[in-house]
């Protein structure tokens, strides 16, 4: 029997909808995991320091801090879908440009880039959740999962791209819009159906967090455990390509086993959510993670053959652990959306400006010491301030009700 036109047009949305959902998606992290085993490449032509590589790897991540609490505002002028096509827009020429020249071009792409990312990052769960309303769990497990595959394959293809005949670095970077540009068409496709819809997030909270959230305990868990577990992996793979080249592995393993460690994350992405919904209280898996962190990245320090990769796939399943148990602290910590918002905005914009700290400052004490031995007992450190805190956030408390609720056993 054929489809009436309304049916059909019903669906042909609906499938643009999902379609513009896992391209948005693969263009959040590709953009930066491919930056990273490219520094070898590029750092000499365009004679940067360790601090200014660092830099580069820091400016998305103090970007996201920065900007995150201005997108809700953003959205409720002009609709979701009109502020991602904006946001993919502005994420298209920004990748584009920061391999077109020098130094500060970079730079000023690299911002560009790490805006728009902000935005997708703020936006994408609220249209997930207000258009699949019964499918939520399905579409953010796809969400993660194009995120995270692209992510893992921007690392481990980037420099075999560089290196084919008539390519560099430049073109490495720069291919990656390509993502992008496919969601600005499908974005345009759907113009006529989120024109008349426009989409809005958080109209009902307010933009920041209010002042009784900073006096919380467990919302200041939640906000350092979020800014840590962003700065270990946002730091391994800036980092990492320069590491693993010391210990005599080539540019292209280097790329690749970055995509090992990216892959790790993929199924704690997964589980890791419906455990944690499952269970009373989550100081198991928030201690747990830090300890992966702790034994992956010791691991690293300390091997020079391929047993590195068991390593990596250790640090990959502890990122996707801690960041999947942060998103969920949101929710379980909570008992309102607003609060739930408030405590979004106040972990991701404090949070994010923590971890922009790690690929500089972890830059600048290698180049200042001349080895990794220093920065390797800062992560450590880190890994366990994240099982110390991960402790204390998974408690069965709530944030505005933390004398009244009895912790969890």
């Amino acid at each position: 029997m054929p489809l009436s036109k309304k049916t059909f047009t019903k669906r042909y949305y609906l499938f643009l909808l999902l379609l513009a959902i896992l391209l948005v998606a693969a263009t959040l992290r590709s953009p930066m995991t491919s930056v990273g085993p490219l520094i070898p490449l590029y750092r000499g032509e365009l004679g940067a320091s360790n601090t200014m590589v660092g830099l580069v790897n820091t400016l998305p991540l103090l970007t996201f801090g920065i900007f995150s609490p201005f997108v809700p505002k953003i959205s409720r002028k002009y609709g979701m879908e009109m502020t991602l096509l904006i946001a993919m827009i502005i994420l298209s020429f920004g990748i584009f440009i920061r391999a077109s020249g020098g130094i500060n071009l970079l730079l000023f792409g690299t911002l560009l880039m790490g805006m728009a990312i902000a935005v997708g990052n703020i936006l994408m769960p609220g249209l997930i959740k207000s258009s699949f309303p019964y499918r939520i769990g399905l579409m953010t497990g796809l969400y993660s999962v194009s995120m995270n595959v692209f992510g893992a394959l921007a690392s481990g293809i980037s420099v075999p791209i560089a290196s084919i005949s008539g390519f560099d670095w430049r073109n490495a970077m720069q291919i990656w819009s390509f993502l992008s540009i496919l969601a600005v068409v499908v974005l345009l496709l759907r113009l006529p159906i989120s024109r008349s819809s426009r989409k809005k997030v958080f109209a009902e909270v307010k933009d920041q967090p209010s002042q009784a959230i900073f006096k919380s305990k467990i919302a200041w868990a939640i906000t350092f455990f979020m800014g840590l577990q962003s700065l270990i992996p946002n730091s391994l793979f800036t980092w990492l390509p320069d590491i693993l080249l010391t210990k005599g592995f080539n540019e292209s393993e280097a790329g690749w086993f970055i995509a090992i460690c990216q892959a790790g994350l993929i199924p704690a992405t997964f589980i890791v959510p419906i455990l944690a919904d499952k269970m009373q209280n989550q100081r198991l898996i928030g201690f747990g993670s830090g300890l992966l962190f702790f034994v992956g990245v010791l691991g690293i320090a300390f091997t020079s053959s391929h047993i590195i990769i068991g390593f990596l796939i250790l640090t990959g399943i502890g990122a996707g652990a801690a960041f999947s148990l942060s998103m969920m602290f949101f929710v379980l910590r909570t008992n309102t959306i607003a609060e739930s918002a408030q405590l979004s905005s106040m972990a991701q914009s404090i949070g994010y400006i923590i971890a922009a700290a790690g690929p500089l400052f972890l830059g600048t004490i290698s180049e200042m010491t001349g080895g990794w031995t220093v920065p390797f007992i800062i992560l450590l450190t880190a890994a366990l301030c994240i099982a110390f805190l991960g402790d204390i956030a998974g408690r069965n408390q709530k944030i505005f009700s933390e004398s009244a609720d009895t912790p969890a056993n």
